[in-house]
């Protein structure tokens, strides 16, 4: 069996020491199934469905080149 690894631990700490909150939201997001699945349906959609998806989960997207 695997040891999970102990958060509370330094060396834990200090993987994440570069990543600041934005790391911490996108690697949220990335995970997240319901965003996901939205972000899925709303990508290739009309424009307006990728403003309501920004603006329910508070993002702000790039616009395509």
């Amino acid at each position: 069996m695997e040891e999970k690894p102990d958060w509370r631990s330094e060396s834990y700490a200090k993987a994440f020491e570069g990543h600041d909150r934005a790391d911490f939201a996108q690697e949220f997001l990335r995970r997240n199934p319901d965003y996901r699945e939205q972000y899925a349906r709303a990508i290739d959609a009309a424009p307006i469905a990728r403003k309501r998806l920004a603006k329910h989960w508070g993002l702000v997207f790039r616009g395509r080149p």
